[in-house]
């Protein structure tokens, strides 16, 4: 009898059962996870938040083997060896392809970590060795559920939607490694909610607290944690780093740069096995080598980001056309190009949606509703967002007062 039992601060263990599922944690693909952040630069605001995604994607893997053995007892599903393999597989391996700093990286280079992932399951010469040992469709089928192509509809919804292994793991991992308390939910009383019937996935009806404090816990980690103001500060800063030494190796200036890390910012035809060269420490060492760089904008912001000097937040309404010009301008006037040092974000707080995603309620008698449609509380999480400005502290800081004020009298001023 094979068994595996790793100890985990969030599960308390986690239980590898099958030789499949241990052969596919030890790939290297698998392995690089151990490299790159679960909270990206979160760290920077929460000094805890250095858990990694292969912590995250193991205790996704867990948290699916749970589901599992409890939809077997409940409903006699699923009924094939093959499907909860997919399913266990689909969660160990749902974040193979992000890349360093996760997001941030994504945004600024156009790299989306789904893509990735499905071109690792499908191109990785030892993760496909053991995806193939299943059957020759085994690896295609994982990617069908990534993608959501609909030939496994329960699958899918565990491992992607509003109520999934992902989000039960990640949210209380964060809120475990970040200190804060209103992350926290009760994990097996949610899982016992869980029911399917014909394939598709539904929720108990009697379980509609349990799920409201999912819920509204997956509502404040976004407003205090994902999308705090100095963390989004850090993946602007992060960001304005990648896209000057993007722009200074387009212009066909010398920098140092590793070669994975140069291939992806040339936007060339990156291979899987370039790809999965990447990881935090490949960033962090470009980092520490640009901070000396001849270039003086691209080592001023590394080195403001290794000594965590981050750019000031500040919370307002979207800036008018010439607001916006006045601020460029004084940026400018004190030495910083405001292409790299002037920047704006909206930060998006999901709430709970219902077209093609609402959680489907099922009750004594097989009557089915939305969860919107029984619930009050759901029905206030309506998405909203927050506009915000970021640039250097020394702007709004500055020794010329007279510069000062005018930032001041632009940036804090209210239409």
């Amino acid at each position: 009898m094979f068994e595996k039992v790793l100890k985990d601060p969030v599960h308390d263990e986690i239980l590898f059962d099958d030789p499949l599922l241990w052969k596919l944690v030890n790939t290297s693909a698998v392995q690089r996870l151990r490299r790159i952040r679960q909270l990206g630069t979160s760290y920077m605001t929460y000094h805890g938040a250095e858990h990694t995604r292969f912590a995250h994607s193991l205790g996704a893997y867990e948290t699916m083997r749970r589901v599992l053995i409890h939809l077997e007892r409940e409903c006699g599903w699923p009924n094939e060896h093959r499907h909860r393999q997919l399913a266990l597989a689909a969660a160990l391996l749902h974040d193979l392809g992000h890349g360093p700093f996760s997001h941030t990286f994504e945004s600024i280079l156009g790299v989306h970590h789904e893509l990735w992932t499905h071109r690792i399951m499908l191109e990785d010469e030892q993760l496909r060795t053991v995806l193939d040992s299943v059957d020759s469709m085994f690896a295609k089928d994982l990617v069908s559920i990534l993608k959501k192509d609909g030939r496994f509809p329960a699958i899918e919804a565990l491992v992607s939607s509003q109520l999934d292994v992902d989000r039960m793991d990640y949210m209380l991992r964060d809120a475990l490694s970040t200190g804060v308390s209103y992350g926290q939910f009760e994990l097996a009383r949610l899982i016992r909610s869980l029911t399917v019937r014909d394939d598709h996935v539904y929720v108990k009806r009697q379980s509609l607290h349990t799920v409201e404090q999912y819920l509204l816990a997956r509502y404040f980690m976004y407003v205090q944690v994902y999308l705090h103001p100095v963390t989004v500060g850090s993946d602007v800063l992060v960001e304005n780093i990648l896209r000057r030494a993007r722009d200074l190796v387009s212009e066909g200036i010398s920098i140092e740069i590793p070669g994975a890390l140069l291939a992806v910012l040339n936007g060339k035809d990156v291979s899987v096995d370039t790809y999965l060269q990447l990881d935090e420490s490949v960033l962090l060492y470009a980092f520490h080598q640009w901070s000396r760089s001849d270039d003086t904008i691209l080592a001023d912001l590394a080195d403001r980001f290794l000594t965590r000097r981050l750019f000031a937040p500040i919370v307002r309404d979207e800036p008018s056309v010439s607001e916006w010009a006045s601020l460029r301008t004084m940026a400018k006037a004190m030495g910083f190009p405001p292409d790299y040092y002037v920047t704006e974000r909206v930060s998006t707080i999901p709430g709970y949606e219902v077209l093609g995603q609402g959680l489907t309620l099922l009750d004594d008698f097989d009557g089915y509703s939305d969860l919107s449609q029984v619930s009050k509380l759901i029905r206030t999480l309506v998405p909203s967002q927050e506009h915000r400005l970021f640039l250097p502290k020394e702007m709004l800081e500055s020794d010329n007062e007279s510069l000062s004020k005018r930032v001041h009298s632009i940036v804090f001023l209210r239409p």
